[in-house]
């Protein structure tokens, strides 16, 4: 029987490069997102994630028709492009940590609370970013996936002696919908910084995802893995 993958935000590019990947790899993908419907050949649910009522209720419907939550990814993310710091509202702030830091924090809990009481283990990734660790003129942005970073740490530590794995990944500039959306200055920082000097695509993040859930990286936990392009 396939392993079930949960995928949030999958109707973006990452999110469909990693459906694809985990699918080919033998797990059966799930995704999850916000529109009404899929981009892909696979089990969608759509969904609201920052109600945490509507999230619970969509991953107990989807272990209900599928099965166990052996995998997630917590790839679902939004940026408050063009605001300036000093534009910032606290509902455009908490919009950004709800959707960055909760989300990932609470479906973390809901299939690491499934695993251990049926005495499985899994694996969890986050999407995190470059942004993180550097800062970022976006600095809502920036600040939650810091937060996703020592999360993913602290998670790991927490969750380890459950054999559930907790990791992260930190992209640089990628072919995405959002990617595109950062400042032109910011951009060609980015290209010049980077020892490959271009733009990432969605399947060089999908093939990182689809290692670290998988057995190769059974050692690997409360780990971020930069997928920048040398930054």
């Amino acid at each position: 029987m396939k392993q079930v993958a949960v995928i949030t935000g999958a109707n973006g590019r990452i999110g469909q490069a990693t459906c694809a990947r985990l699918m080919q790899s033998g797990y059966l993908a799930v995704g999850i997102d916000i529109g009404a419907d899929g981009a892909g050949n696979w089990p969608y649910y759509p969904c609201d994630l920052a109600d945490l009522a509507k999230m619970d209720a969509t991953l107990s419907r989807i272990e209900k028709e599928h099965g166990l939550i052996r995998v997630l990814y917590n790839n679902a993310g939004v940026y408050n492009d063009g605001k300036d710091y000093f534009e910032l509202t606290p509902d455009l702030y908490d919009f950004t940590m709800d959707v960055n830091v909760k989300v990932p924090f609470f479906a973390t809990q809901w299939v690491a609370k499934r695993l251990i009481a049926e005495g499985k283990g899994g694996s969890i990734v986050s999407t995190a970013s470059v942004a993180g660790q550097t800062g970022s003129s976006v600095i809502d942005y920036g600040a939650s996936k810091a937060a996703v970073i020592n999360m993913t740490k602290s998670l790991g530590r927490a969750l380890g002696k459950h054999n559930i794995r907790v990791n992260a990944i930190a992209p640089g500039l990628i072919d995405t919908a959002m990617g595109a959306r950062v400042p032109e200055a910011a951009r060609e920082r980015q290209l010049h910084a980077s020892a490959l000097l271009r733009v990432g695509t969605p399947d060089e993040i999908a093939s990182v995802v689809d290692f670290l859930v998988s057995d190769a990286a059974s050692f690997i936990t409360c780990t971020t893995i930069d997928v920048n392009g040398g930054i």
